[in-house]
């Protein structure tokens, strides 16, 4: 069953974004999919790509990983230039009954925090009703949900109501009742700072990445996908924090998902943030500490041409570290396939390089 998936650059200056396409052979006919359109800007040069590129205007799955407009943005343009068979996306005002009594509830109502959830996510919106007058069928990806050769390994319904409250755009929540059920973010409110102003030294021997990393609700949130497809073992996990991994890898190695050294594709999340991995998820993900460059996993990180700040170096050691050798979209698209001919002005991609000087967390 050949494949091509493609890694897009998303991103100007500082910032960075998600962008993925991708066209497999199901046995019977070629299928389309786009996982997250990066900002709106990015959407023309996707539909580009999908026609000049895999040669049609139709789209058979949009998956929507989580409301971030560096990863939401660009599916307006798909909408607005393709046709779409199917869209995946988790929609904040459809659970307004569900999680009403995780705000101080006497202040709202269904339908008004529902009007506030709408409001909030004007993207998720415009989408959704991009997609109904087209009539694509909508559906909302949790955790077991099949979406053409993948599987959502995370979040569970449980876990994406329980961090709905906690987005930054919905309305104030009862912080002691999201603790008192066990889905409050601790230190959520401590964010490391985007200017690192101190370096330590790392060797092979040294690793200073840390493993209590915390990142947004809306990154927990994320889609993680899981797929064999070709017998290729890939893993996606959008802008995925800890928890999100945790929840993929416990339910993907009840399935028999091949994590650690028998992952071929692993997208490492939230554009090589220190926040979002450890040593510990790394070691279960693609495989403990190992000589550099002898795994054979393609190891992808989302990252905008001018954005300085990601990959974090800490993560491109670790990373180096198990054996895997990190590539970046800064300057192109990275094309990842099996079964499928060289194309016409891709080659190899650069692996990012190993070095002593990394970040220090302050």
């Amino acid at each position: 069953m050949p494949f091509e998936i493609d890694f897009h650059p998303v991103g100007t200056g500082s910032s960075s974004g998600d962008a993925i396409t991708m066209r497999y052979f199901d046995g019977v006919t070629w299928r389309v999919m786009v996982i997250d359109g990066g900002y709106y800007e990015t959407g023309d040069a996707l539909c580009d790509h999908i026609w000049s590129v895999y040669g049609t205007r139709h789209v058979d799955h949009v998956v929507s990983t989580h409301p971030d407009n560096d990863h939401v943005g660009g599916l307006r343009k798909i909408f607005a230039r393709m046709t779409v068979g199917s869209l995946w996306m988790h929609v904040p005002f459809l659970h307004a009954s569900e999680i009403l009594h995780l705000f101080h509830s006497s202040r709202w109502t269904v339908d008004g925090l529902a009007g506030a959830l709408r409001r909030a996510y004007p993207d998720v919106t415009e989408i959704l009703n991009l997609a109904s007058i087209q009539g694509t069928a909508i559906y909302e990806p949790f955790q077991g949900t099949k979406i053409g050769p993948f599987t959502v390994l995370s979040p569970t319904k449980d876990m994406y109501l329980g961090l709905l409250p906690q987005f930054r755009d919905t309305p104030r929540p009862d912080q002691a009742l999201l603790h008192q059920l066990g889905h409050w973010l601790q230190g959520i409110g401590r964010r490391i700072t985007t200017q690192i102003r101190n370096v330590v030294r790392e060797d092979f021997l040294t690793e200073t990445l840390r493993e209590g990393g915390v990142t947004a609700a809306e990154n927990e949130s994320s889609v993680v996908l899981g797929s064999l497809l070709d017998s290729r073992a890939m893993l996606l996990t959008a802008d995925a924090g800890l928890r999100a991994l945790d929840t993929a890898l416990a339910y993907g190695s009840v399935r028999g998902f091949p994590f650690g050294g028998r992952l071929s594709l692993f997208q490492v999340p939230h554009h090589g943030s220190r926040n979002n991995i450890s040593p510990s998820r790394l070691d279960r993900l693609v495989g403990p500490v190992q000589a550099l460059g002898q795994r054979s996993t393609a190891c992808v990180i989302s990252a905008g041409p001018e954005d300085d700040t990601h990959p974090r170096q800490v993560v491109v050691n670790a990373l180096q570290r198990r054996g895997v050798q990190p590539c970046v979209t800064r300057s192109g698209v990275l094309r990842y396939h099996s079964g499928m001919p060289p194309r016409e002005g891709y080659g190899d991609a650069v692996p990012l390089p190993f070095k002593n000087l990394v970040e220090a967390y302050e």
